[in-house]
């Protein structure tokens, strides 16, 4: 077998132990009965794989940082059904295209955010609900391109309370291109740009 071979074994299996790991990590943020008590935990596993993994997508001598936990952040939304969906396209690089829909609205951001925001539905990897968003810090604080608060495709998911989802915005996080250009990622669509700064969740170091 050849050292081509066994390199590309080596990266494919490198991969599955990536997503493995993003997935226990947020099967315990899910299943906790409170997101402010996990979320030290997430912090240091999250950093932890950032730092040491092959996968991860944090440049050699970058570092992650994040703002303090502010439990005004947390919320517990129901989602009102959009009568028409609309269709965004992003280019996934490996992925080829990749089409997001449009299918619902939050109902009980505006008030503290200043606007509610539309959760996407993949359409590839089994159709995985998506919510990235932009706010006012980002190119500053934080990335231009806005941060990703749900991508359960990839098992970002902070669970449900009840019949509504729940939003910690301290979970918020950067996507994998803000840290390596190689990455190309859906970026948050124009509708969900929040005018308020979201001082909370991962930011420029």
């Amino acid at each position: 077998m050849s050292d081509n071979h066994n390199t590309a074994i080596g990266a494919i299996l490198s991969l599955a132990d990536w997503r493995l790991q993003m997935a226990a990590l947020y099967q315990q943020v899910s299943t906790s009965d409170r997101l402010a008590d996990i979320w030290p935990y997430f912090i240091s596993e999250r950093t932890r794989l950032y730092d040491t993994h092959p996968q991860s997508p944090l440049q050699k001598g970058n570092a992650m940082a994040f703002f303090d936990y502010d439990p005004a952040f947390y919320f517990e939304v129901a989602l009102r059904p959009l009568s028409a969906s609309s269709v965004h396209k992003a280019d996934g690089g490996k992925d080829g295209m990749i089409d997001f829909n449009a299918v619902a609205v939050t109902d009980g951001l505006a008030a503290s955010l200043g606007a509610e925001l539309v959760i996407y539905q993949m359409a590839h990897y089994g159709g995985g609900l998506f919510l990235p968003f932009g706010d006012a810090t980002n190119g500053g604080a934080s990335y231009g391109g806005g941060r990703y608060l749900i991508d359960s495709a990839k098992s970002a998911w902070l669970g449900m309370a009840q019949e509504r989802i729940r939003l910690d915005f301290n979970f918020a996080y950067f996507p994998s291109c803000a840290h390596d250009s190689q990455y190309l990622c859906p970026l948050s669509p124009a509708e969900n740009r929040l005018p308020n700064a979201i001082e909370v969740g991962e930011k420029w170091a």
